[in-house]
């Protein structure tokens, strides 16, 4: 005697609308009148010149002028094994990149914008910017 297991599908009562909507061969019988029903139209997308004017009025730069960026003054680098880093202590001295009078980076955003050297503004450390970096990172 077999032992035949039948198999109740869940989705069997699934509201009409949607079978419809999930319907695979509703798809390919809209498809299957080019032809391939594998086969996709593509086209080309063209994208607006990118102007300073919005509407006919320009864009000021004062718009962008209220965005927050993250500014730090890079003095230098160094990389270190972690071993390392657990046997910091007070007084301990960590080697950087950088030798003494070379400029400091200023970095926006994790990129390098500028150069230059520290300068003192009555008790608080600042940076005098000496060159501007030109180069976009890409």
């Amino acid at each position: 005697m077999e032992n035949k297991q039948t198999f109740s599908d869940p989705l069997d009562d699934i509201d009409p609308i949607m079978e419809k909507a999930y319907s695979s061969a509703d798809y390919e019988s809209e498809n299957s009148s080019s032809g391939d029903a594998s086969k996709v139209n593509i086209s080309d997308v063209e994208f607006p010149e990118i102007s300073t004017s919005f509407n006919g009025a320009s864009v000021e730069t004062g718009l962008f002028s209220n965005i927050p960026v993250q500014v730090s003054v890079e003095l230098g680098r160094s990389t270190i094994s972690l071993r390392e880093i657990f046997e910091l202590t007070e007084g301990s001295i960590v080697e950087l990149d950088r030798l003494v009078g070379e400029p400091l980076d200023l970095v926006v955003n994790g990129q390098i914008v500028a150069r230059g050297e520290v300068v003192a503004i009555d008790n608080n450390f600042g940076l005098r910017v000496k060159t501007i970096n030109s180069q976009s990172k890409s």
